[in-house]
């Protein structure tokens, strides 16, 4: 339940779009009364019969079972540890481009339902962000849901994106490269650097070698997956779904900064960071080089 401040605020933003506001003015007098975890907790609990004018405008929730289907976890649980990444995300854009996220232009890589590309309202226009994901089946749960924004299905091993070129602030791709093979990951990451603006920013996320010997489907092999990851520092395991041009490209992986500092030589570490909400990943953010 939001405390009755935000409660009320809500209800104002709720009167605005009675009144025949349009979701940017909408969005914008939420931005301005609403803290993100307030207004995290207004999107998740979408539609609601008492605000039909904002469920309206605003997209749908996806239900429990999807979000879990695609992270493991939902709605409050899953939400601290979506505030807990784009406050990590809003902070690190500021530290190292000396500038926030207010009407930045906003690429979500593998956006999957949704989920993040939903918490960008907070800070910029639904035209200024791009949505993308190569299942056809994610893309679909975002058109149902009338997700807002710019939303394209794109390629498993894409060379390009659905996006401006060389005009896109901030990228991020959440619990991606935690999944991809070496194939996908050097595909997407050179894809995304065509995309990214020269000043711009790209947040990834990464596994620990911890990873596999906390993960008990791979608790046989634990030893030989973190021995691949130290001496090669990328480690895949493949998942039982269809090929792309006849290669697994999703499973789980690891991988350390040392290899993404060798074998990308178009991007640049700028920062990294970790949060308690979500131990078994690491924030990387990559500036081009």
């Amino acid at each position: 339940m939001l405390p009755p401040d935000d409660a009320k605020a809500v209800a104002a933003a709720e009167t605005l779009a009675a009144s025949g506001a349009g979701v940017d003015q909408v969005l914008a007098q939420l931005r301005a009364t609403l803290s993100l975890d307030a207004f995290g907790m207004l999107i998740i609990d979408l539609p609601r019969e008492d605000l039909p004018h904002l469920s309206a405008l605003l997209p749908r929730m996806a239900s429990d079972e999807t979000q879990r289907n695609f992270t493991g976890n939902a709605g409050l649980t899953l939400l601290r540890e979506t505030v807990s990444f784009v406050r990590a995300l809003a902070y690190n854009y500021a530290a190292v481009r000396n500038r926030s996220l207010s009407q930045a232009r906003v690429l979500d890589y593998g956006c999957g339902y949704g989920r993040i590309t939903r918490m960008m309202y907070y800070y910029t226009d639904p035209a200024n962000i791009w949505s993308v994901d190569p299942w056809d089946l994610a893309i679909g749960l975002c058109r149902d849901a009338g997700l807002l924004g710019n939303l394209a299905q794109s390629d498993y091993l894409p060379t390009s994106l659905p996006a401006p070129e060389r005009g896109i602030d901030v990228m991020f791709a959440f619990s991606v490269f935690t999944h991809t093979s070496r194939s996908a990951t050097d595909a997407a990451l050179a894809a995304m650097r065509k995309h990214i603006a020269d000043d711009g920013l790209l947040a990834i996320t990464i596994r620990s070698p911890d990873y596999w010997s906390a993960d008990p489907q791979y608790a046989a092999d634990a030893t030989r997956l973190e021995k691949l990851h130290a001496t090669e520092g990328f480690a895949f395991v493949a998942h039982p779904r269809n090929t792309v041009e006849g290669e697994a490209t999703y499973g789980d992986t690891s991988m350390t900064l040392e290899f993404l500092t060798a074998n990308y030589p178009d991007w640049k570490i700028a920062k990294t960071d970790w949060a308690m909400a979500d131990v078994n990943q690491r924030y990387v953010f990559l500036q081009p080089a």
